[in-house]
C-alpha cells in the first residue's frame, strides 16, 4: 500500500489545490455562519431569563454553584429556543450544501487528475444527471443546520449560564449576552458538519467513478490524534465501511481513491 499520509506542511501535485480549496472552504463557512449568528443575536436580552433565575435560587435552600449555572443554563436556553435563528439556520444549510460540491469537485480531480499535476480544478462543477451528483438534498441541508443549531443553542446555554451564575458585575446578563456572541461552540459545530458534507461528497463522487476502496489518509504531522492513526492503518476500506469525516472538530484527514 502507498505511504497513507498526505504530509500538509510539504503537499505536492494534486493534493495542493484539494487543501487549497478546502482550507478556503472552512475559512468561507466560518464567516458567513458567524456574521450570521451575530445578526441574529443582535437584540437578545437574557435579562429575563437572569430574573427567571434568580427567582429560581431564591426558592432553593442554600444552592451549590453547580446547581447555580444549571439552573441559570436552563433560563438561558428558555430564551434561546424562542429566538429566531432564521439566518444562522440558512447559512449552515448553506455552507453544507457547498462543502458536499467541494468535496465531490475533490474526489472528481482525485479520480481523474494526474496526482503529480497541481493545477486547480473547477470547485463549482455543474451538476451531472448520474450517480454521485454533486448536489445535496435540501432535507439533508436543512437536517444538518437543524442538527448543528440545536447543539449549538445547547452548548452555547450552558456557557452563558456559568457565565451568569459566576459574575460578580451588577448586571450578569451582559455577560451571558458576550458570551453568546463569541459562538464559540457554533464554530466547532460548524466545523464538523462541513467536514462531514465534504466527506460525503468526495465518497459520492468516488462511487460514480465506479471506485471499490478508499485510504482514510491523516496529516501526517505530530498533530494526528491517535484515532485518526488507527483509522489510517486500517486502510483500506470499501466505500460503505470507510469511517466517518471528521473523526473530531478541526480534523484535517480525508478519504482518498486506493
Amino acid at each position: 500500500m502507498p505511504d497513507a499520509t498526505i504530509q500538509l506542511r510539504s503537499l505536492k501535485g494534486i493534493w495542493r489545490p484539494v487543501y487549497a480549496h478546502r482550507i478556503a472552504l472552512h475559512a468561507t463557512a466560518d464567516a458567513i455562519v458567524l456574521a450570521a449568528w451575530k445578526r441574529d443575536a443582535h437584540g437578545l436580552d437574557l435579562a429575563p431569563a437572569v430574573a427567571a433565575w434568580q427567582q429560581l435560587l431564591g426558592e432553593a435552600v442554600d444552592p451549590a454553584q453547580r446547581h447555580r449555572r444549571q439552573a441559570a443554563a436552563a433560563a438561558v436556553l428558555g430564551i434561546l429556543t424562542t429566538w429566531s435563528w432564521q439566518r444562522t439556520r440558512a447559512a449552515v444549510a448553506l455552507a453544507a450544501k457547498r462543502a458536499h460540491r467541494a468535496g465531490w469537485a475533490a474526489g472528481h480531480a482525485l479520480v481523474t487528475q494526474d496526482p503529480d499535476d497541481d493545477t486547480p480544478y473547477d470547485t463549482e462543477p455543474s451538476s451531472p444527471h448520474v450517480i454521485g451528483s454533486p448536489d445535496m438534498s435540501d432535507d439533508t441541508a436543512d437536517g444538518t443546520a437543524t442538527a448543528v443549531l440545536t447543539a449549538a443553542l445547547t452548548a452555547t446555554a450552558d456557557r452563558a449560564g456559568t457565565a451568569i451564575a459566576d459574575s460578580t458585575d451588577d448586571d450578569p446578563a451582559s455577560d451571558g449576552e458576550d458570551t453568546i456572541e463569541t459562538a464559540l461552540d457554533l464554530a466547532l459545530l460548524t466545523d464538523a458538519a462541513v467536514s462531514a458534507a465534504y466527506g460525503a461528497g468526495m465518497l459520492a463522487a468516488y462511487l460514480g467513478a465506479g471506485t471499490r476502496s478508499v485510504l482514510w489518509l491523516t496529516a501526517g504531522d505530530g498533530r494526528v490524534c491517535e484515532r485518526c492513526s488507527d483509522a489510517e492503518a486500517g486502510s483500506p476500506y470499501s466505500l460503505l465501511a470507510a469511517p466517518t469525516l471528521p473523526q473530531h472538530p478541526n480534523c484535517r484527514c480525508v478519504l482518498a481513491p486506493a
